[in-house]
């Protein structure tokens, strides 16, 4: 059965995955592979926005583009009020092709939830790398949020392995992000956390993704 991975940087993985584009980065695409393309909130400053969203409106057509990402908020890094801009734009591309999309947020928690309050989201909301806590989470999926969790899995010390272990199954991915460890090595210890079979969670995430991107 398939290993979904839901994001992952690495352009050599097969098509068991998500892999992360920059509107700079479309000369990569290839036909065999699925795709999401997005401006991330740590370049909002850095780049063109009238053209790289242009770029994002042209390519989100394709058919293995299947989710605008990695987008969204980061207080750690600055022009949040930008950030917040860019990230609305962004959502109403998505809205405009039916197409999920794929959240990177920290430390912007209250903001977040102001904005799925108070917007119209058509589509399905994919918060990627997740490492906030159980209350957080809470509240996400109450909105029709899925969780996706990576590397941080493998860190006792955190809480991230407490937060995953009480997640629904239908509210979850997996994904290696920019990582070295495989997917392999993630759902064996995303099995070994929630005490399941493997095969259960593969089936389970394989059902996400159907329902999801259809």
């Amino acid at each position: 059965m398939k290993l979904i991975n839901i994001h992952t940087h690495n352009k050599k993985y097969n098509n068991n995955c998500i892999i992360n584009l920059f509107p700079n980065e479309t000369n990569c695409i290839e036909d065999n592979k699925f795709y999401s393309i997005g401006i991330h909130p740590w370049d909002v400053a850095k780049v063109d926005i009238s053209k790289q969203l242009e770029v994002i409106e042209e390519y989100s057509h394709k058919k293995n583009i299947l989710a605008i990402g990695e987008i969204g908020l980061d207080k750690y890094h600055d022009n949040f009020e930008l950030q917040k801009k860019i990230f609305l734009q962004q959502i109403e591309i998505a809205n405009s092709i039916d197409k999920p999309i794929i959240v990177h947020f920290v430390k912007a928690y209250s903001e977040l939830l102001e904005i799925l309050k108070t917007n119209i989201i058509k589509v399905p909301i994919i918060i990627h790398r997740y490492s906030a806590n159980k209350t957080i989470a809470k509240e996400l999926i109450k909105f029709g949020c899925f969780l996706s969790f990576g590397h941080e899995l493998f860190n006792s010390k955190s809480k991230v392995q407490r937060v995953f272990k009480q997640q629904p199954l239908e509210n979850i991915f997996l994904e290696t992000d920019d990582s070295e460890i495989s997917i392999e090595d993630i759902y064996k210890k995303a099995s070994e956390i929630k005490d399941i079979e493997i095969k259960l969670l593969q089936e389970s995430i394989v059902y996400n993704f159907v329902q999801i991107f259809k």
